[in-house]
């Protein structure tokens, strides 16, 4: 269970490890590969992740995640673990609430020294946002979107087959009073977004991964929505969200690539030349 206790400047909502019934565990044989892992109850504290890495079969990831979380990280700044490890380099993952993002995780790795304790601090805006392993500069920042933190986990992807153990001791999401640069930065401008989108689209389409091309459109303008809405008239809001729901009933993943893309057009081609 999540508690709050106020110190100097900053606070920290401690909690053991939730249950382990409360974590699960996503590998890669959703694609197909054979790598093994479990959450278990670890005999002196917390909760122990652990199994076996396995490149086979074009696998190379393992992961475990929980939901049993604090229901509101507006105010978070940074996430906190205290782990003991086996001296690889695991990921850190955050995953949004929203539907429209089910694709997109959030990660940033860190790393362990074999048999020893340590406290790692993850600020929220040092996490990047991914899908299926490859970076997505179109999502938008965590630290904008952080109310909406749905889960958070782990993630072995070393690409060093073998056995594996991590003890997750204690886990904390920490905020601070202050504000940092980061967390006040505006985010960047609708047409940024959007242009950066169909530059990483096109080339995706054009080499036949058209439903990765549409995910990188979808991300882009779920982003503006959420982000941005009081830069978007009401008509150019209501295509974006028409896009979406319209693309998820195309017959093809071509045709989704392409009706999110006309959305996006057209909202360029409204927008206010500069000078």
């Amino acid at each position: 269970m999540w508690t709050l206790a106020l110190l100097m400047s900053t606070a920290f909502a401690w909690t053991e490890p939730t249950e382990a019934s409360d974590w699960y565990v996503v590998n890669d044989t959703v694609m197909g590969g054979v790598s093994q892992s479990s959450v278990e109850e670890h005999p002196d504290q917390g909760l122990l992740f652990s199994g076996v890495l396995s490149l086979e079969n074009n696998g190379g990831f393992t992961s475990a995640r929980t939901e049993a979380i604090p229901s509101n990280f507006a105010g978070v700044t940074a996430l906190r673990m205290r782990i003991n490890g086996d001296g690889r380099r695991y990921i850190a993952t955050v995953r949004t609430q929203s539907r429209a993002m089910r694709r997109i995780y959030y990660r940033q790795a860190f790393d362990t020294k074999a048999g020893e304790t340590m406290d790692i601090d993850l600020p929220i805006a040092d996490f990047r946002a991914y899908a299926f392993g490859t970076r997505v500069p179109s999502a938008p920042a965590l630290s904008d979107i952080r109310g909406q933190i749905g889960s958070v986990g782990v993630m072995l992807a070393d690409k060093q087959p073998g056995n594996f153990s991590l003890q997750i001791m204690q886990l904390s999401a920490v905020s601070s009073s202050g504000t940092t640069k980061n967390d006040t930065a505006r985010p960047a401008s609708i047409e940024a977004v959007f242009s950066r989108a169909i530059e990483m689209g096109v080339p995706l389409y054009n080499e036949g991964r058209a439903d990765r091309c549409a995910d990188v459109y979808e991300t882009a303008i779920v982003s503006a929505l959420l982000l941005a809405p009081d830069r978007l008239t009401e008509a150019q809001r209501d295509r974006l969200a028409q896009a979406v729901r319209s693309s998820q009933r195309d017959a093809s993943e071509s045709d989704r690539a392409w009706t999110l893309r006309k959305a996006m057009d057209a909202t360029l081609a409204g927008m206010p030349r500069s000078e």
